[in-house]
This record gives structure tokens, sequence and C-alpha cells, in this order.
């Protein structure tokens, strides 16, 4: 149940990474302008894929909870998967199978009835409705030159945001890391550590199937 709670709140990035102009100054514009142009092309990139796949580092810290973990994502329109160490999670749009190994359980759920989950495509499209923007600067790293853009929530009282920070690559317009601070005092850092455009996927790639998991305990709480 415990690396089931933990799921809950890896779904916040793998997906979370979501609103009026009126009343910023000259300055607050100019922010959310620039910031604004450098994520349309970050959505632009993703959505010319028909398949994607990302391998990522993700850690959630806060006071009871210090995990860090590594995997794998695979997206094709509503349908993902992923998989890390500790867990395989399967949604084909509708439904969402959630299988721990070390506990030999599979957690089924609807994906609209999981609380506080977003659906990792949402990553490259997230900013696009609910947020405003500071652009914070430019950096590089290993030669790399990375914008810096940090997100508030228009309407603080209706998010479970406090910020976002996205650093976005500028010479392929992709994600480099993403942190995410909830209200609830949880941080998410997600870093992609390679990303790769239309990849060859298997046809059940986004079914699950108990043939393969003869004597896991299905918990289905559709």
């Amino acid at each position: 149940m415990e690396n089931y709670k933990i799921m809950k709140k890896i779904f916040i990035v793998i997906t979370l990474i979501t609103y009026s102009i009126c009343g910023f100054t000259q300055t607050e514009a100019e922010h959310n302008d620039k910031s604004k142009g450098i994520l349309e092309k970050v959505s632009n990139a993703y959505q010319k894929n028909k398949t994607t796949k990302f391998n990522f580092k993700l850690t959630i810290l806060s006071e009871d909870i210090n995990d860090t973990q590594e995997g794998y994502a695979l997206l094709e329109g509503d349908n993902f998967f992923y998989k890390t160490e500790e867990r395989e999670v399967i949604c084909d749009g509708n439904s969402v199978w959630t299988y721990l190994p070390d506990d030999n359980e599979c957690y089924i759920d609807l994906l609209e009835d999981l609380e506080n989950t977003i659906n990792p495509n949402e990553i490259f499209t997230i900013w696009k409705e609910g947020f405003k923007f500071q652009y914070i600067g430019e950096k590089t790293i290993n030669n790399e030159l990375i914008h810096q853009i940090k997100m508030f929530p228009k309407s603080p009282e209706k998010s479970k945001y406090h910020t976002l920070l996205m650093e976005i690559n500028e010479t392929n317009s992709s994600i480099k890391q993403a942190i995410i601070k909830s209200k609830d005092g949880v941080t998410i850092q997600f870093e992609i550590l390679q990303l790769t455009s239309n990849p060859s996927l298997e046809n059940n790639t986004f079914k699950w199937d108990i043939n393969k998991h003869p004597n896991v305990d299905e918990i289905d709480n559709r």
C-alpha cells in the first residue's frame, strides 16, 4: 500500500508537468510572451511524434518520503507506459494498471478517478492553461544552452501546485528537467535523461496481460 501511495505521487509528474494577463506590468507581459514562445516549441516538437520514449530520473522529497527512481516511459496518443525497478504502469487511455512486483499486486483504476494525477503526455503541454510565467534566465550544462522558466498558478487557491520550474534545451526544444513544488510540501524533481522520437512499439504495449503474471493479486478499483 505504501508503494501504491508513492506511485500516486509519481503520477503527479510522470505526469505534471496547467491561466489572464490582465493586471500584468509590461515586464510581466514580456516574461509571459518569452516563456510561452519557448514552451510552444516544446509542445510542437512533441506533437509531431506519433510515439515517444524517454528515460527519466525522478526524485520525490517530503517530510516522510525521500525516493529516487530511474526508468523509462512510452507514449502514444492517450496511451502511456512507464517502468521503474519498483513498478510498472500501463494506461490504455481509460484504465490504469499499476503493477508492484515486490508486493505481487496490480491495482486497476480509471484514469479519471486517480486524484492528483497527470498523464505523462501532459508534461509537454501542462503549461498551456492555468499558469503565469517568469523567465528566470539561461545557463549552460555540458555545452548546452538551457532556458529556465518558473510557472505560478493563476488561481493558487484552486491549484495543487505551488510553483513549477521548467528547464528547456534551446537546441532541440526538449525538456531537460522539471521541478514541481506542491502545496502539501512535496517537491518532485523530474529529469529527462534521453528522449527518442517515433520508436517502434509492440501492439500490446499499452495492455495489461494477466497471463504473464498468473499469480498476481489484482485489486480492481473501477
